[in-house]
C-alpha cells in the first residue's frame, strides 16, 4: 500500500512540474509574440498540456480497469527496428528516451500489428517529453479527424491551440510553428476513414514540409502506405523476447501477487507451449493471457480463442486479476449471451461504418436500432452502458466519448456476428464482401485483422464465397495479360500475396502451396495511396526497379506469377477439394448416429 501511495505521489509531483517543464521552450518562442499574446498563449498551452498529460500518464488498461494507473507502473519499454529488416538484437532500437530517439530521426513512422503496443509507445514518448524537458509535445489521435470538417492543420490550429480564438494571425502561427520547439505525435493513421485518408496524407506531408524543424511520429497498422511519406524514416515495433515477456508479466501484477506472476511465467515457458510463443510476444495477447490465466491456464491455439476467453473473464470478474471472487452487480439484468449478442450487433454496425470512437448519441442510436430489430432483447440504455463500462469493463469512456479497450475487440465481435449468421444471410454478406474486394482490393489491407479472424473462425464459408472467387478472378485477369510491365507485375503480385496471406492464410493452412508461389527473400512495397495502393507510378518504377536489386525483385515476382498462372487451376482445385472433404467427413459422422 505504501509503495502504491509513493508511486501516485510521484505522479502528482510530476503533474505540478508541467509549468516549469515548458519554461525553456516557451522562452524560445516568446520573442515572436507581444507581451499580451505571450500570456494568452502560455495559459492555453499549459491548459492543454495539463489535460493531455493526465490523459496519457494515467490510463486504464485491460488488466487495470477499475481506476487509472500511472503509465510507469505498467509500461514495459518496447523496442523498434527499421521497417522490413530481420530482427537482430543489435538492430533493436530502444524507445526509453524520446530525446535520443528524435534527435537521431526527425520524422518517424511507427508500424505495428494489432496489439503490438504502438499507442502505448506514443503515450510513453509523449509523457517522456515532460520528464526530459524535450520540446513542447502535441498529441493528436487521428481518428478524431473523421468527424472534423477541415485539414489536419486547421485541427491543430483551432482544436488544440485555439489560435484563431485567441487572436493569432496566420503570420504569427507560421512563425511559432517554424521555431523547432514542437514534437507532434500522430496516433492511429490506420483509423482514418478511407474517404479522407488520401487527403489527410497529403495534408500531413504538406504540414511537415512547411514546418520541417519540428519532430514528428506517426503510428499505423501495416499496409496503409504511410511508409511512403517522403520525409519519414520507417520503423516497426519489435515482438517481446523471452526476457521481456517475463518482465512484462511481472510489471502487470502487483508485487504482493508475485507467486501468481511466477505461475504465469512458468506456464508460458513450458516446452509444449513454445509453438504459441508468437501469440505471447504481442503485448495485447499477452495481457489477455494474464487476464484469463486463473480461469483458463492453457494457452489458446487460435487468436479468436483469446478474445472468447477475455469476454468470459471480463464477464465473470470485476477489476483485476486478483479479485476473481468478486462479481459486480449488473444493472441491466441481461444474461451473458444477451450481452454478447448486443456487442456483436453493435460492433458489426459500427465496424462497417468505420466508427472507432462512439459519441453518447451514436451509442444510444445504435442500441435503439438493436432493440427494434431484436425483439428477444430489451434493456434500458443507460443501465446497459453502465454495465458495459463498469461491471464488465469492455467499454472505456474518454471524455464524452466511448471506445473499446482495444480496437481488435470490435473486430472480433463483428467477425463473430458474421460466423453466427444463418446460411442464406451469411452468403448474402459474403457476396457483398466479395464485390467490395473486387471493386477495391485495398479492403484487404484496411480490414486485415478482421478478415484473419473470419478465416480462423469460418474458414470453409469465407473460402467458398470470398477467398476462392477472389483468387480465381486474379488468375483469369493474369491469363489475359501478355508481356506485363514491371508495374503490372508488382500490382498483381501484391493482390495475389494479400489474397493468399489474408483470405486463405496459406502460410498456416496450405504451407506447401504458399512456399511454391511466394519468395521469402522478396521485399514488397506499397507505393500508391488510397484505392491505388497496388499501382506503381512511372517514377517509382524507374527508381525502384531500374537497378540490379530492383530487377531481381521483379524477376522473383514474375516467377511467382508465372508459377501461379501455370498451376493456379490445380491450386484452386486443392482449395475446393479441402472444402468438399470437410463436408464429406461431416456427412459420414452424421450417418454414424
Amino acid at each position: 500500500m505504501l509503495l502504491r501511495y509513493c508511486v501516485l505521489y510521484d505522479c502528482l509531483m510530476e503533474l505540478k512540474e508541467i509549468t516549469s517543464t515548458f519554461k525553456k521552450p516557451l522562452e524560445k518562442i516568446f520573442s515572436i509574440l507581444g507581451e499580451e499574446l505571450q500570456h494568452t498563449f502560455s495559459n492555453r498551452l499549459l491548459e492543454y498540456q495539463t489535460e493531455e498529460y493526465k490523459r496519457n500518464y494515467f490510463s486504464k488498461t485491460l488488466l487495470h480497469r477499475s481506476e487509472p494507473k500511472c503509465l510507469t507502473e505498467f509500461y514495459q519499454p518496447l523496442f523498434i527496428k527499421k521497417f522490413a529488416e530481420q530482427t537482430h538484437p543489435e538492430k533493436r532500437i530502444s524507445t526509453s528516451s524520446t530525446k535520443k530517439l528524435l534527435n537521431k530521426w526527425n520524422c518517424i513512422t511507427l508500424i505495428g500489428n494489432a496489439g503490438s503496443g504502438k499507442s502505448t509507445i506514443i503515450k510513453y514518448l509523449y509523457t517522456n517529453c515532460f520528464k526530459e524537458q524535450f520540446k513542447i509535445p502535441i498529441k493528436i489521435e487521428l481518428r478524431y479527424l473523421n468527424e472534423f470538417d477541415g485539414s489536419i492543420s486547421e485541427y491543430i490550429y483551432d482544436q488544440i491551440f485555439h489560435f484563431h480564438k485567441i487572436g493569432f494571425s496566420e503570420r504569427i502561427i507560421d512563425r511559432l510553428l517554424s521555431s523547432d520547439s514542437f514534437a507532434f505525435f500522430l496516433d492511429g493513421y490506420d483509423e482514418l476513414n478511407s474517404n479522407i485518408k488520401a487527403k489527410t496524407t497529403k495534408d500531413i506531408d504538406s504540414f511537415v514540409q512547411k514546418f520541417p524543424n519540428n519532430k514528428y511520429v506517426i503510428t499505423s497498422r501495416p499496409y496503409t502506405s504511410i511508409d511512403l511519406l517522403p520525409l519519414f524514416s520507417n520503423f516497426e515495433v519489435c515482438d517481446l523476447d523471452e526476457n521481456e515477456i517475463a518482465a512484462f508479466v511481472k510489471k502487470q501484477i502487483p508485487i504482493e501477487e508475485i507467486e501468481l506472476a511466477e505461475k504465469i511465467i512458468k506456464s508460458i515457458n513450458k516446452s509444449e507451449n513454445r509453438s504459441y510463443r508468437s501469440f505471447l510476444s504481442n503485448p495485447l495477447l499477452l495481457s489477455m493471457f494474464i487476464l484469463t490465466f486463473q480461469s483458463f491456464s492453457d494457452i489458446p491455439q487460435k487468436r479468436s480463442e483469446f478474445y472468447d476467453q477475455v469476454f468470459d473473464t471480463l464477464f465473470s470478474i470485476h477489476d483485476s486479476i486478483s479479485k476473481l471472487a468478486f462479481v459486480r452487480e449488473r444493472l441491466s439484468g441481461l444474461a451473458k449471451d444477451q450481452f454478447e449478442e448486443i456487442l456483436q450487433l453493435f460492433s458489426f454496425l459500427s465496424f462497417f461504418e468505420e466508427k472507432f470512437v462512439f459519441s453518447s448519441n451514436y451509442l444510444t442510436d445504435k442500441l435503439e436500432i438493436i432493440k427494434s430489430k431484436k425483439s428477444n432483447i430489451d434493456f434500458n440504455n443507460e443501465r446497459l452502458i453502465d454495465d458495459l463500462q463498469v461491471a464488465i469493463g469492455i467499454l472505456n469512456k474518454e471524455g464524452l466519448d466511448y471506445t473499446f479497450p482495444h480496437r481488435s475487440l470490435q473486430e472480433y465481435f463483428a467477425s463473430l456476428y458474421i460466423t453466427k449468421l444463418g446460411p442464406d444471410n451469411k452468403k448474402k454478406l459474403y457476396d457483398k464482401l466479395n464485390r467490395e474486394i473486387q471493386s477495391n482490393p485495398t479492403t484487404l489491407l484496411r480490414r486485415e485483422h478482421f478478415f484473419l479472424l473470419l478465416v480462423e473462425m469460418d474458414y470453409n464459408n469465407i473460402c467458398q464465397y470470398v477467398s476462392i472467387p477472389t483468387v480465381e478472378r486474379f488468375l483469369l485477369e493474369l491469363q489475359g495479360i501478355s508481356n506485363p510491365s514491371s508495374g503490372v507485375i508488382h500490382e498483381y503480385y501484391g493482390k495475389l500475396m494479400l489474397s493468399f496471406h489474408i483470405l486463405l492464410d496459406t502460410y498456416k493452412n496450405h504451407p506447401a502451396v504458399h512456399l511454391s508461389i511466394f519468395e521469402e527473400e522478396l521485399a514488397y512495397a506499397f507505393f500508391g495511396e488510397g484505392d491505388d495502393v497496388f499501382k506503381v507510378s512511372k517514377e517509382d518504377e524507374k527508381n525502384f526497379y531500374s537497378g540490379e536489386r530492383g530487377m531481381e525483385q521483379i524477376e522473383l515476382m514474375k516467377k511467382a506469377l508465372n508459377n501461379f498462372i501455370v498451376d493456379g487451376a490445380n491450386t484452386i482445385k486443392k482449395f475446393r477439394k479441402k472444402l468438399i472433404d470437410d463436408e464429406q467427413s461431416d456427412s459420414e459422422i452424421i450417418n454414424l448416429i
